[in-house]
């Protein structure tokens, strides 16, 4: 212990005694330094000189500083360049981190605005654009965030148009964040051949962006056309290779078209962060398609057993929101496949509270009740399935005539109304929507959305304007 002291002890006096020795001779220098040769001394005002440059530039830089925003400024810069490159996440962790050291901001309340607007969430962005506008952000620009936020929900009229197209020949304009809102509106009412004109477009303006080869990718799968679909998603990752949107839907499709081990690979590649919970589930939806069962239900049950935010979230980040409680629906699923049926109700129950839509579940969920004696509920959630099954019978009839005939709005209409009630909300919506692709003021598709989103009795502040959009098509006819 000694010898340790002893050894540091002689290592700080070795260090500090040449410091020591420097300050002596600077406070005290000896006759040797004091001669001075001429050189150094003509060399002096130019030290001094080049000091008072040095000051000169640093005090450049601290004005240029305050004048841009300062803190605020930076972090402002940051999180729009951070939304520029889609990367909202990051955005935001800017925006909310900056109130701790410096406080809201015009500039930093319209770019929150901008993320809430690309998260699709338009209550959140209405709160912080009245927010920018009472301190003094240009009306203009905020009256331009909201014209692109109807027009991504496909609320598209001549003037909104006819501004999109103004915008996007002006110097310096955000052409991918214009033609990305402008596409997923013309998408949302069926305007495809229109949205795949703009994919071009912006292919042709910003051709690196792996972006339109994504979207064009998406409104192919919709449309079934599965092959350009992988294609092109094929196309999103190689442009950019760490596109965990591209790989996992990628990953979807190759899963749907019965190729679960590439599927596996890419869902794995995205077990990672926000996205891991997507991605594990549907690691877990490979794993039963393989037959190898054992893999696939921890994968679930973790993702039941999670904050069912967090798997939103997760889901959000792929572009991608459920109808289904998919991990508890597919676990209850193999639950009841293995006559675990108590596990199974359980379960089940889960995903039919969820959504009472599942067909999936509502059908194990019978063979559940059956497997544990309950014959009467049994029945009865046997009847729900075989009610549902035949009304979507008449789907496939519908669908041929829109095959047929683009135009038939009422068996757009039709089809709308069928799957809403027996099968999926959001399908039966654009179902609904597509009419107005062919008859933009149809009466009764917009009375038909009307009444959907008025029966959403816990969300009517978020479907308030959707609502008094729709009810002024109604009441003019």
């Amino acid at each position: 212990m000694k010898n340790r002291l002893e050894n540091r002890g002689s290592y700080c006096l070795g260090f500090l005694l040449p410091v020591g020795l420097s300050i002596i001779l600077v406070r005290n220098p000896s006759k040797r330094y004091q001669s001075r040769s001429k050189e150094t001394k003509r060399a002096e005002p130019n030290r001094r000189s080049r000091l008072w440059i040095l000051l000169g530039l640093l005090g450049c830089l601290l004005l240029i500083f305050f004048w841009s925003g300062g803190f605020a400024g930076v972090v402002n810069s940051i999180a729009r360049a951070a939304l520029d490159s889609k990367q909202l996440d990051k955005a935001d962790w800017w925006l909310s981190n900056s109130e701790l050291i410096t406080a809201k901001n015009a500039e930093s309340e319209f770019l929150r605005a901008r993320s809430a607007r690309k998260r699709g969430d338009l209550e959140l962005m209405g709160v912080y654009l009245k927010s920018a506008l009472d301190k003094g952000f240009p009306s203009t620009k905020l009256e331009r965030e909201q014209s692109l936020a109807l027009a991504s929900m496909g609320q598209l009229n001549e003037k909104i148009e006819s501004d999109i197209k103004r915008w996007l020949i002006e110097p310096g304009a955000d052409v991918s964040d214009i033609l990305d809102a402008y596409s997923n509106g013309l998408a949302s009412i069926s305007r495809f051949d229109e949205a795949n004109g703009l994919f071009d477009l912006w292919e042709s303006k910003v051709p690196l962006d792996p972006l339109p080869n994504y979207r064009r990718a998406r409104i192919q799968e919709h449309l079934f056309r599965f092959d350009i679909a992988e294609k092109e998603y094929r196309k999103t990752i190689e442009k950019d290779p760490n596109h965990v949107k591209g790989r996992c839907s990628l990953a979807r499709l190759l899963l749907l078209q019965r190729q679960p081990n590439e599927a596996l690979e890419l869902f794995r590649s995205c077990d990672v962060g926000r996205t891991a919970y997507a991605a594990e589930i549907g690691m877990a939806q490979c794993y039963k398609a393989m037959g190898e069962v054992e893999k696939s239900q921890p994968l679930l049950r973790k993702a039941v057993e999670a904050d069912p935010k967090e798997v939103e979230r997760s889901y959000q980040a792929v572009d991608e929101k459920p109808e289904r409680l998919v991990a508890a629906s597919d676990l209850g699923c193999i639950e009841t496949e293995l006559g675990n049926f108590q596990e199974a109700k359980r379960l089940l129950e889960l995903a039919l509270d969820f959504n009472p839509l599942d067909s999936i579940a509502r059908y194990s969920y019978a063979v559940a009740l059956r497997g544990l004696g309950l014959q009467k509920e049994s029945e009865e959630n046997f009847e729900r399935t075989r009610v549902s099954r035949k009304a979507l019978d008449q789907v496939t009839v519908l669908k041929e005539k829109v095959l047929r005939n683009l135009k038939d709005t009422e068996a757009r209409l039709q089809i709308g109304k069928i799957i809403l009630e027996h099968e999926s909300e959001r399908t039966g919506v654009y179902w609904i929507q597509s009419v107005f692709s062919y008859d933009p003021t149809n009466s009764d598709a917009h009375a038909a959305l009307v009444d959907y989103y008025g029966r959403k009795k816990n969300e009517q502040d978020k479907y308030k304007q959707l609502i008094e959009y729709h009810r002024q098509f109604v009441t003019k006819n």
